[in-house]
């Protein structure tokens, strides 16, 4: 050791300091797994574990090729290859030099191992396609759960699948991947195999290299279903008695390869807090549209109609506030009317929206009374969700968060839930519109779920 090379002593420094400070989940696991599943909450470390065995398996090793993949290509770079615990961090702090040890190719998302000819390269989510060809033997599958297909599971011409068809040389294939979990089809097909491993960590468990005020941050989310699986890295399960689980959102969510969607009418549902204090409950705001003609999900269960939710821009506030969030929402999403509650306080809504009209045209509102309970109303609803024939443009985590959890006997209000269910009940045809996917328009509130 007092003879060996500087860069080796700086090597084994690094992962003796790695392994001194791991988590309990950093640590790979024992046994003949193909796959490891690093399942924890928001900053606990999972990309700093991905980096550093993309960094040592490809220093250790000749002739590797080794594939990282994550949600987007901006994702693949500033985070899996340069971010603060990224694999150009890990590298630097081995002691390698880059244009000496190894070469980074920003344009490619490459790195290059001059010493052991390994080659790390980057792809994308969004371009499943790219990895039909390319063979590796091992791979880190970063956000897994945010990738755009995951909801289709371990399918055919998936991210995942043609991945794994790819993941044929040498004598022992591996991958990893480092996620947040969600319970999207193919999280929960494969912490169901047998040959996949899951470690489990909460962000808790790493606050000692996080900015010390971020233990206030996740403290609110503590007793909530969000706190456990953002924070505690918990794979949430389906409630008995809900009338929706997350597989009927997340199976059917609006694609970006369907385009654009065609709405023959656009109506804003609302839910009125009841109260006119800025301390009153959540108003539900929720504004969903009908699709014109076939849907492009090519879907034939059921009744031919097809439904998109465009936005939830539910809030706390002073009336006025809420009237306003109405008004913007039906501005936004070029709603054809409002649709409100009147057994809460619908009627001093619908006066409140009028005033907050910026415009001389009256934002058409109609007032409907709830003669039926919650339960009998929402029925239907989630009826068409189970057929696939609702489809949300972007996750709204709020939103889907109250069908998710709300049971008909339960002694709380589904604000966001009710607004989405007087939206859609309300629906019909008319001529057709196109909005925009993947991005949230400015002028919507910042509690858009």
């Amino acid at each position: 050791m007092a003879n060996a090379p500087a860069s080796y002593k700086l090597r084994l420094r690094h992962q003796l300091n790695w392994i001194a400070t791991q988590h309990h989940y950093q640590v790979p696991p024992l046994g003949d797994w193909i796959g490891w599943i690093i399942q924890a909450g928001r900053g606990s470390g999972k990309t700093r574990t991905g980096a550093e065995d993309a960094a040592n398996f490809s220093v250790e090793n000749h002739n590797i090729r080794y594939a990282v993949v994550a949600p987007t290509g901006g994702d693949v770079r500033d985070i899996c290859f340069e971010g603060e615990s990224g694999i150009l961090f890990v590298l630097k702090s081995m002691g390698l030099e880059e244009g000496t040890d190894f070469t980074w190719n920003r344009s490619l998302n490459q790195i290059k191992i001059l010493s052991t000819d390994s080659q790390i390269k980057g792809y994308t989510a969004k371009e499943p396609n790219r990895l039909r060809g390319p063979q590796h033997h091992r791979a880190w599958l970063e956000e897994m759960a945010a990738w755009d297909d995951a909801h289709k599971g371990d399918d055919l011409n998936t991210t995942y699948n043609n991945l794994m068809l790819g993941l044929r040389l040498g004598a022992d294939p591996r991958y990893v991947v480092t996620t947040t979990p969600k319970p999207v089809k193919l999280i929960r097909e494969l912490v169901a195999r047998s040959d996949v491993v899951v470690t489990r960590g909460s962000s808790y468990d790493n606050l000692a290299n996080l900015a010390p005020k971020y233990r206030e941050i996740i403290e609110k989310y503590q007793g909530t279903r969000i706190g456990r699986q953002e924070v505690f890295g918990e794979l949430l399960e389906d409630i008995e008695g809900a009338l929706w689980v997350q597989a009927m959102i997340d199976d059917f969510r609006w694609q970006e390869e369907w385009g654009p969607p065609r709405l023959s009418k656009v109506y804003v549902g609302v839910d009125p807090s009841g109260g006119s204090s800025e301390s009153a409950g959540e108003t539900g705001i929720v504004s969903a549209g009908r699709v014109r003609g076939k849907c492009p999900c090519g879907s034939t269960v059921g009744p031919p109609a097809h439904y998109v939710v465009v936005a939830d821009c539910s809030l706390r506030g002073t009336p006025m506030r809420r009237a306003r969030a109405i008004v913007n929402c039906f501005d936004v999403t070029e709603a054809d009317k409002v649709v409100g509650e009147r057994n809460y306080g619908g009627d001093m809504v619908e006066a409140l929206v009028e005033q907050a009209s910026e415009s001389d045209d009256r934002v058409p509102y109609e007032n409907v009374n709830a003669t039926r309970g919650k339960a009998i109303r929402a029925e239907p609803i989630s009826t068409a969700y189970e057929q696939g024939r609702v489809h949300h443009l972007r996750e709204f985590v709020q939103l889907e968060e109250q069908q998710t959890t709300w049971e008909p006997d339960a002694g709380w209000s589904p604000d966001r839930l009710d607004a989405l269910v007087w939206a859609i009940t309300k629906l019909q045809g008319r001529r057709g519109r196109k909005v925009k996917t993947g991005s949230t328009d400015s002028r919507l509130p910042e509690t858009i779920g």
